[in-house]
Formats: structure tokens, C-alpha cells, sequence
């Protein structure tokens, strides 16, 4: 039993239309039984024979592909009217029509499926009127018994077909439920917004691609006004392209832009975000709102990425003048001093003299509002590629990295210095402050650890040779500790 539940298909639908063909074949295969209609010549006994192959074989090609193609609506017809004349009993082909009606009721759009089943009990008609002879009695193409089973053929073949749209929006609504859940889950791990955005433009694809005819695209506002930002459906061409404000605010939608989506609804988030589905024909709730949840996604993931952002910074980064902590600094300083070469690397520990007296004489608040100051100058004068960090209290350092020679790493530290001394004006005084820094480059075999311990050295030096000083760590003068 388990092995044939491998061997079927996954979805109803997919088993319906199996078992439908099956059913159909078999009706087909019984009629090939009756071939042999005395009012007809051999040559057309073999041309029912064959005609009955013939639509068998097309009932199981369209089951194979997935879908039917436009010309059955004109072929089946005369093949069940040929099929039909020859057999012993032409009031037989009812059985033809129904079952080609039974498993071909499952594919298509819904025009060809009026076209094709109008044509197939058209044939019975047909049938009779070319064999009117049935068993040895005259039966008129239009008699009574056969006016009187066309209206239960038809009925059987909508209900059919009613099954079959019921079973695909299932399925539909299933797939997209799929991708929905998918989706969410990815999202709950990412913490960048771009990779946010194209997870959520990959489940409206997949929503296009359960749901044709539709389409989607995402306008925002930036500095310049509203832009399409994402599509799903629509041409990439479609993305930057400005986007007036009554597309947003009235039913038009991109009509303009995207003339053969004809029906469009508008959903907007916020006066900056909006989300427009558009379709070839009128769409259904449930796929407006499974674009409006991958929306609504994809601005919780864009909010949880922000949150993230915001506590990692508030984790690795000074509370007050917003640099990298120590943690994060020396993660940094490691990571250079393994993949820098030798001589292109340096660190400055920069410690501030007078600092206490600020404090002392003008407050707390003044000197956290000095720190403040002296963290945006040190991190000008670092330059583009440096890391400055506030190490506690009043020490500071600064990462310089893509050196070329010793001297770039002194002109730094002369520039950091002048720009500490420069008189600040506070809020409620204007101070001056110095600084002692200690300068140690990297070199073959030397880690975070000794490149530390180097600067560390050199900057006490330089608070014992005087205020305001700039010492460079000689290993000839000055010995790690």
C-alpha cells in the first residue's frame, strides 16, 4: 500500500486528473469493442477504430504535459463524430463525449473548456445523423432521448469542472501559504535589510509563478519622491522609474506603465511605502493578501533589522562619544595586525593631560561634553581608514592601517595631538586639554597582544618626558613590559 502511494501523484488535483484519465481510457477502450456499424463500409470501421486511438491518445498526452492544447476544441469534435458513426450503437457516443468531457474538463482556461465541450456533444448529434441506425432501430439526431441527455451532459461535465477550479484554487492557496511560511522563517535570521528586501521580492515571484496573471511592484519615497523599487511580474525595466503620486492615491495603479495588467489594487503602508497588485483580469482576496502579508514581511523583518543594528551598535560602542569599545576595538587591532604587512600597521594610545582638572572645576557634564568633542576630533585627524576607540576614562586609541612608510603614523599623531590642544568651547567654558600619545607600529611576529604593550610604553614615556608629547616605541630605548 505504501508503495503505491509513492507511485501517485502528490496534489488532489494531480490525482484527480489521474484517475479521471484512467476512468476516461477505460470508457475509450470499451467503445473500440463496439466498432462494426452494418450501415458503414470497412474503410470507415477503421477510420472509428483509429479515431478512437487517436482520442484515447490525446486524453493521455494532455495528462502527461499538464495541459491541453488549443487545437483538441476542433480536432476531438470530429474525431468523436467519426468514431461515433462507426460504431454498432451510435447512441454510443455519448459514452465518447462524456469521457472526453470527464478528463479534458480538468485542463485549460475556461473558454477553450466551453469550446471543447460544446464540440464533444455536438458530436453526438453529428454521430447520428451521419448512422441514424442504433441496434437495429431509426434514431433521429434530434429526438428526444438524445435532446434530453445533452442538458445532464453538460451539467456533469461543470461540475466537473467546477471540481477542477476548486481543487487548483486549493492548491493555489496551499502553495502560496508554503512560501509564505518559508519565507517567514527565513526572515527571522537576517539582519540586513537588503537581504530582507530580496527574500521578500523571491516569495512574490513565487506567488507570480503559483498565480499567472498577476503582478506586483513596491514604490517608495526617497529625497527625489516616489520610485518603483521592487517587481514581481513586471519588467526590471520598471525599477527607479518615477512614480506620480495619484498612481498611489487612486485605482489607476501602473496602467500606464504596465498597460496589459488592466485591474489594480493599492496598499499603502505609509505615505513612504506602498504595495500595487495588478492583474490581466479581476483578482481574488487571497492573492491580494498573500502580496500584502510578504509586505508586511518583509517592513517587521526591515524594523528587526534596524533593532538589531541599533543593539549590536549599543553593545560594541561607547554609550557617550560612540566609538567601538574595547572589545570591538582590539578584535579590530587583532584582525590588522594578522592580515597587515610588516611596517603598515601602527597604534596610538592617546591619553589626555588636565583632563581631571575640567572636571573638577567645571563638572561631570563638562567633561563628558569634552570627551564628546575630543572623540570627533580624534576621529578627524585619524582619517579615512582608521579606527578610533574610547578605552576608558580619558584614554583613547586609534588604528592606522595601510601605511606606507613609519612617518605617515607620526604625521597622524602630531595632527591628533594638534587637533586635542585646540582650545573647546563648552557649554559653559571654553577649555584647553593635551595629550600624551604613544606610537608603536607593527612588525614580523608581532600580535595585538605585544603591539598593545608597545604603544602602552611609549605613550607612559611620553607623559614622563612632559605634557603634551608624542614618544615612539624604540625597542632600544624603550623595553616592552
Amino acid at each position: 500500500m505504501t508503495r503505491i502511494r509513492q507511485l501517485l501523484p502528490a496534489g488532489n488535483l494531480d490525482r484527480t486528473r489521474l484517475a479521471a484519465t484512467i476512468l476516461a481510457c477505460l470508457g475509450l477502450a470499451a467503445d473500440l469493442a463496439q466498432v462494426g456499424n452494418e450501415e458503414r463500409s470497412p474503410h470507415w470501421h477503421l477510420a472509428s477504430f483509429l479515431a478512437i486511438l487517436l482520442v484515447m491518445a490525446a486524453v493521455v498526452l494532455t495528462h502527461l504535459r499538464g495541459r491541453a492544447p488549443w487545437w483538441d476544441s476542433v480536432t476531438l469534435p470530429v474525431l468523436i463524430t467519426i468514431a461515433g458513426a462507426g460504431l454498432r450503437d451510435p447512441l454510443a457516443t455519448i459514452g465518447l463525449a462524456f469521457a472526453v468531457a470527464l478528463a479534458l474538463s480538468l485542463y485549460g482556461p475556461t473558454g477553450l473548456w466551453i469550446v471543447r465541450t460544446v464540440g464533444g456533444f455536438a458530436a453526438i448529434p453529428a454521430a447520428l445523423a451521419i448512422s441514424p441506425v442504433s441496434l437495429g432501430r431509426v434514431i433521429s439526431w434530434h429526438s428526444p432521448t438524445v435532446v434530453a441527455m445533452l442538458p445532464m451532459l453538460v451539467l456533469t461535465s461543470a461540475m466537473m469542472r467546477g471540481i477542477y477550479l476548486a481543487l487548483r484554487h486549493q492548491e493555489r492557496a496551499g502553495a502560496r501559504d508554503a512560501v509564505l511560511a518559508q519565507t517567514g522563517s527565513r526572515m527571522i535570521s537576517l539582519t540586513e535589510v537588503t537581504a530582507v528586501r530580496r527574500l521578500g521580492v523571491e516569495a512574490a515571484n513565487a506567488i507570480v509563478a503559483l498565480t499567472p496573471g498577476v503582478a506586483m511592484a513596491i514604490v517608495r519615497r526617497d529625497e527625489r519622491g516616489l520610485f518603483i523599487k521592487a517587481v514581481a511580474g513586471l519588467p526590471e525595466a520598471l525599477l527607479q522609474q518615477p512614480v506620480p503620486e495619484s498612481m498611489v492615491t487612486g485605482p489607476a495603479g501602473l496602467r500606464e506603465l504596465a498597460p496589459e495588467f488592466r485591474h489594480w489594487r493599492v496598499e499603502s503602508f505609509s505615505a513612504d511605502l506602498h504595495l500595487l497588485v495588478g492583474g490581466r483580469n479581476p483578482m481574488a482576496e487571497d492573492v491580494v493578501a498573500a502580496f500584502r502579508t510578504v509586505s508586511n514581511q518583509v517592513v517587521l523583518g526591515e524594523a528587526a533589522c534596524v533593532s538589531h543594528a541599533e543593539l549590536d551598535h549599543r553593545a560594541h560602542h561607547d554609550h557617550l562619544t560612540g566609538l567601538p569599545t574595547r572589545d570591538k576595538f582590539f578584535r579590530e587591532l587583532d584582525a590588522a595586525t594578522v592580515a597587515g604587512a610588516p611596517g603598515s600597521v601602527a597604534l596610538l594610545l592617546i591619553d589626555l593631560d588636565d583632563f581631571k582638572a575640567v572636571n573638577d572645576t567645571y563638572g561631570h557634564a563638562a567633561g563628558d561634553e569634552l570627551l564628546v568633542e575630543l572623540a570627533g576630533r580624534i576621529v578627524g585627524a585619524g582619517g579615512p581608514g582608521s579606527v578610533a576607540a574610547r578605552l576608558g576614562g580619558d584614554e583613547f586609541a586609534l588604528l592606522l592601517t595601510g601605511l606606507g612608510t613609519p612617518g605617515d603614523a607620526d604625521a597622524t599623531a602630531r595632527a591628533v595631538s594638534a587637533a586635542i590642544v585646540a582650545p573647546a568651547r563648552l557649554t559653559d567654558a571654553t577649555v584647553t586639554v593635551g595629550a600624551s600619545i604613544g606610537i608603536a607600529a607593527a612588525t614580523t611576529g608581532c600580535d595585538a597582544g605585544q603591539l598593545t604593550r608597545h604603544a602602552d610604553k611609549a605613550m607612559y614615556a611620553a607623559k614622563a618626558h612632559g605634557k603634551n608629547r608624542v614618544e615612539r616605541y624604540d625597542p632600544d630605548r624603550l623595553q616592552p613590559a
